[in-house]
């Protein structure tokens, strides 16, 4: 599959030196680059800072709102 990717003058100038380094065409190094960063950020980056901001965080049910879904249940017999 091919796509158009538009750069800046100094990003294409920085990948072609980083191609010309690796032997590759820019193209090719484009392809590279984007599948590693995919590849390195799939949702890791999401994961964690999710997970920064739940575990300063205790979970705890407030209690005027436990109480209200309790009165909301019927009894059963078991």
């Amino acid at each position: 599959m091919n796509t158009v990717v538009s750069l800046d003058a100094e990003v294409f100038t920085k990948a072609q030196r980083e191609a010309e380094h690796l032997s590759v065409s820019v193209p090719e190094f484009c392809s590279m680059a984007i599948h590693e960063f995919v590849q390195n950020h799939r949702n890791g980056t999401l994961t964690e800072q999710v997970d920064a901001v739940y575990s300063t965080y205790k979970a705890k049910i407030d209690e005027d709102i436990l109480q209200a879904q309790y009165d909301g249940l019927d009894e059963e017999d078991w």
